[in-house]
């Protein structure tokens, strides 16, 4: 990596830990944005919402990151790329993980979650493995499919993680600095990852 994204993963990952520590001091914050979605929410989309909790679970996601290393190793005949794909995305799960345990931050009540989460809520592992994979997958893909493709891909994959985070809020298992936090460690692993693949 150059300096200037040396610099700025410091910087993501120096505001991702600070937004561990500090997060009882959000609490505020947390629940006023918390009360606003509740009260603007349209409830109809809650099946949407669901939907997305289980697109970008553990097993789902991880079915679709093998998936798409073994057309990566298998079509193009890249596995180093394909390899640093699944360790970004291991590598930065891993760490969410451990920031939960470390934080072991409180979730919301969760009053109207479809399903009662146990694990910390610092940072949310949805948003960050949605986000992470819809910034490393168009990267990786990138020599092997043109512009007219990868800006679809790229289009629908984003959506996917941001509405997946809206859905964090929705739902009631997570709380805003969570999403924050996810959105932090995300681009610093595809900072990364990409480094990776320059060499």
């Amino acid at each position: 990596m150059h300096l200037s994204e040396w610099i700025i993963f410091g910087v993501l990952i120096t505001v991702y830990l600070l937004l561990a520590v500090l997060n009882p001091f959000l609490l505020r914050l947390n629940i006023f944005i918390r009360q606003y979605i509740l009260l603007t929410r349209p409830i109809k989309l809650r099946p949407l919402m669901v939907i997305t909790h289980r697109y970008n679970d553990v097993l789902s996601l991880s079915l679709q990151l093998i998936a798409l290393a073994l057309i990566m190793g298998f079509h193009w005949h890249d596995w180093r790329r394909s390899m640093i794909l699944t360790s970004a995305m291991f590598i930065q799960t891993t760490a969410v993980t451990a920031t939960k345990q470390l934080a072991a931050a409180a979730r919301p009540p969760q009053d109207i979650a479809h399903v009662k989460m146990r694990s910390g809520s610092y940072p949310s592992g949805h948003s960050a493995a949605s986000l992470t994979f819809a910034l490393l997958v168009p990267t990786v893909l990138a020599p092997y499919l043109s512009t007219a493709v990868i800006v679809p891909i790229t289009i629908y994959l984003l959506s996917v993680a941001f509405i997946t985070a809206y859905g964090r809020l929705f739902l009631d298992v997570h709380w805003i600095s969570d999403i924050v936090g996810a959105w932090l460690i995300s681009p610093a692993t595809w900072l990364i990852a990409r480094g990776f693949l320059r060499v």
